[in-house]
């Protein structure tokens, strides 16, 4: 699927799309750059932050346009619930890489509803419902690990496994196992 597809997205959006970073978003983990890490120098051409050992970090390929709908829908708000190694780091990209509106990761997201720190992927949802009011079952949320999806899954949230990341399928399915609940 190209990525005009995800633009052209007609559906309801849930109310809050909730996103896991690492090998969710983006590749690779933060822990997998220990050696290198910050500062990152962002390149603009291929939307990569590359750490100071010179590895790339990459936004998987339906991010940018899902993010971008997302954040441009008035109904529609973006979440982010990680267990990031480096919350510092994860930082520090967010607000570095862009989304096909033009506006960094950060810039798009609900400043509330940030929540990256060690713990389980229940307490996070939990608190994304408790400071944003929107029921669990008004959410979507995207993770790569299957125990994330089951622990979040029993909390009635629409939770869709990306063990590739947020391609295009993931996302699009996702929308769409949404809107058929």
């Amino acid at each position: 699927m190209a990525a005009a597809d995800t633009k052209e997205h007609r559906g309801p959006l849930p109310a809050i799309v909730v996103f896991d970073l690492d090998a969710c978003c983006w590749s690779p983990e933060m822990y997998q750059l220990w050696g290198g890490g910050s500062p990152f120098t962002y390149d603009a051409e291929t939307n990569s932050c590359t750490d100071r050992a010179g590895v790339v970090c990459r936004l998987f390929e339906a991010i940018p346009t899902a993010w971008s709908l997302v954040a441009d829908s008035p109904n529609s708000r973006l979440a982010i619930a990680s267990r990031c190694d480096e919350p510092k780091w994860a930082d520090e990209i967010l607000r570095k890489f862009k989304i096909a509106n033009g506006l960094t990761m950060m810039e798009a997201v609900d400043d509330n509803l940030v929540e990256i720190y060690k713990s389980s992927k229940k307490v996070h949802l939990t608190a994304i419902r408790d400071k944003s009011g929107v029921a669990f079952s008004d959410m979507l949320f995207f993770d790569d690990d299957p125990a994330n999806i089951r622990d979040v899954s029993e909390l009635g949230v629409c939770s869709i496994l990306t063990p590739n990341g947020v391609d295009e399928e993931a996302w699009l399915g996702g929308l769409a196992t949404f809107a058929a609940k």
